[in-house]
């Protein structure tokens, strides 16, 4: 399974959002949204998830306590209401900077969710001939 696309959708007054109809039969029923570096929010499917997490939490807590806590400890399990919303956790809006208008992006094994205005910036000061030669090293 691979998410592709990108569509703009918006937060109601209760903090819900739709998720998009092309990802929604991908997703199931249960599915997880957590936190990385940059201000995004990633959605994976239950599946997905459980093999991230198992990787994250097999490595030495020694080393990898402060990983384990910020990408498990924010994570949040989600199972869209009959309408195909799901309620935002606060605290992951706060880290994606998303007030109202989300845009969702596919990215292969996971969906990002970007705040509207730094997805619109990011795709305007995105470094075209990096890609380029990405591609071409890569044969793609």
């Amino acid at each position: 399974m691979s998410f592709v696309g990108s569509f703009p959708h918006s937060l109601d007054a209760k903090k819900r959002v739709f998720i998009p109809s092309k990802y929604r039969e991908e997703l199931g029923n249960e599915f997880y949204i957590t936190k990385k570096f940059d201000p995004y929010l990633s959605v994976y499917t239950a599946q997905d998830w459980e093999e991230y997490s198992a990787r994250i939490s097999a490595l030495p807590e020694a080393e990898a306590y402060h990983l384990q806590e910020y990408i498990l400890g924010s994570a949040q399990k989600c199972t869209p209401d009959s309408s195909g919303r799901v309620i935002i956790d606060e605290k992951l809006l706060k880290h994606a900077s998303i007030n109202k208008n989300v845009v969702f992006v596919g990215a292969g094994k996971q969906i990002k969710i970007w705040a509207e205005e730094l997805w619109t910036e990011r795709e305007n000061t995105r470094d075209l001939e990096n890609i380029k030669n990405l591609m071409i090293k890569y044969g793609l």
